[in-house]
């Protein structure tokens, strides 16, 4: 089920969001973000089911895109490479990243998603399991075998929603090289999302806003 909404004044938000946020004369090309706050007497953050932690496939890619990493070795190494991750780290080499906590994290933090052969999954869970289960992270299992392409096509167009002690969330919808149109089907996607959770009437505001400019009111 899709959300009624004005489309073109989604659109128009955003770029009332682009035009405000180069007000400043930012020298570096800016994101586009989304929020989404609640009423907090609406939903109750003390209830974890309220704690929304799901990735939302969006209908365009994102710029830059968000980044990959595969875990396996072989044949699924070499789809990973042919689909174009960004890095592969081999079985052998989990426990060794383990070792060290700074490793371990900066694997967590530099990568959006992870995705591993299915063999590996208990060394994941194992050594790593403590750096990317609490941020969301743990790699989703496919077989040595698998065509990754399409894995990583969607990931490439895909944000994470979390939401924990507070009623809203923010994510990436965009870049300033894309234009309004794709990042308001980006927004329309995570409102949309927002609606099969049954929590669109409970919306106390969305706003949209470049990295550095001020938020601008979205029309849900």
């Amino acid at each position: 089920m899709s959300y009624d909404y004005d489309m073109e004044a989604v659109e128009k938000a955003v770029a009332e969001a682009r035009e405000k946020g180069q007000e400043r004369g930012i020298n570096f090309e800016q994101s586009i973000d989304v929020a989404v706050n609640f009423r907090s007497k609406e939903l109750d953050m003390s209830d974890s089911e309220n704690r929304i932690n799901q990735e939302v496939v969006l209908p365009n890619h994102l710029v830059p895109p968000p980044t990959i990493c595969a875990i396996g070795d072989g044949e699924f190494a070499e789809n990973a490479e042919a689909a174009g991750v960004d890095r592969v780290i081999a079985k052998d080499d989990i426990a060794t990243i383990a070792e060290d906590k700074k490793a371990r994290k900066t694997l967590a933090k530099e990568f959006d998603f992870f995705v591993s052969v299915t063999d590996a999954m208990p060394l994941v869970g194992r050594y790593l399991g403590q750096a990317l289960g609490p941020r969301g992270k743990m790699p989703r299992p496919y077989p040595p075998q698998a065509d990754l392409e399409p894995v990583v096509e969607q990931y490439r167009r895909t944000v994470r929603i979390r939401m924990r002690n507070t009623p809203t969330f923010h994510t990436k919808v965009g870049h300033v090289n894309m234009s309004d149109r794709k990042i308001a089907e980006n927004i329309a996607a995570i409102l949309n999302f927002v609606q099969r959770k049954e929590l669109i009437q409970r919306v106390g505001s969305v706003l949209v806003k470049t990295t550095m400019g001020p938020p601008v009111e979205v029309p849900y």
